[in-house]
């Protein structure tokens, strides 16, 4: 049997840089569109206030792309509400926003539960999207109580997951230490060195369970943001 190959992009769009050009979200879909991806998760989303120019960036990236959308709310003020996203060419059966610990700025991880009725055999997936605290030593205590949290929630998956994410460190930070120790999952792309083109650093990553194999993996050098895309491709067999 022919494995059920998902192909998977984590892109922190930089929502705010949305206020210098108006073309903004074309780009960021465009970028979105050439790496052909089956689910997407994306960080820094917002939805009204000036920084995205009253614009729902959620709803215009999907109407753009021509995908389903759910959004999680992190936090919010002014009428400018700030979040993650998920995109599909799938079907979305149920979502969540779950709150995660630590001081700060509220964070949270968004699970979508996410169907693929058109292709045989395809299992659901459990599809996780999150955005730790950025700071880098001074929010490496909240980072983590975050990372605590997220874990706490992927053990209660019950089926095949995929986590995504901007994570503000590099897998061997220390404050990760816990969370990279879990053996519920494994890290996807080992050759992906940076993501952020101008910090230099590997804080984009993704993870699977067990039952995924990283069939390909690589960074989009393309696209506004100051977040290179990281786009995985990962098989499952039974």
């Amino acid at each position: 049997m022919e494995p059920f190959r998902l192909r998977v992009l984590s892109y922190n769009i930089h929502g705010r840089a949305h206020r210098l050009s108006g073309r903004y979200l074309r780009w960021i879909a465009r970028t979105i569109e050439r790496t052909e991806p089956d689910v997407v998760g994306l960080q820094e989303v917002h939805r009204g206030g000036w920084l995205a120019r009253r614009e729902d960036q959620a709803e215009a990236l999907a109407k753009l792309t021509g995908m389903e959308l759910r959004f999680g709310r992190s936090f919010g003020r002014d009428g400018d509400d700030y979040g993650n996203a998920v995109l599909t060419r799938g079907e979305i059966r149920a979502s969540e926003v779950v709150l995660l610990p630590g001081p700060g700025e509220q964070r949270t991880v968004l699970h979508a539960r996410i169907a693929f009725p058109d292709r045989e055999a395809a299992p659901e997936v459990d599809f996780f999207v999150t955005h730790l605290a950025h700071g880098f030593r001074s929010s490496a205590s909240a980072r983590t109580m975050q990372a605590e949290g997220l874990l706490q929630r992927l053990r209660q998956s019950s089926g095949p997951f995929v986590l995504v994410g901007d994570f503000n460190a590099p897998p061997e930070a220390p404050e990760l230490k816990t969370l990279m120790a879990a053996e519920i999952f494994r890290l996807c792309g080992e050759e992906v060195v940076c993501t952020h083109r101008i910090l230099r650093q590997r804080i984009d990553w993704v993870l699977a369970d067990p039952g995924w194999t990283t069939h390909a993996s690589g960074i989009v050098q393309a696209g506004p943001s100051d977040h290179w895309p990281v786009l995985v491709e990962l098989d499952r067999t039974g």
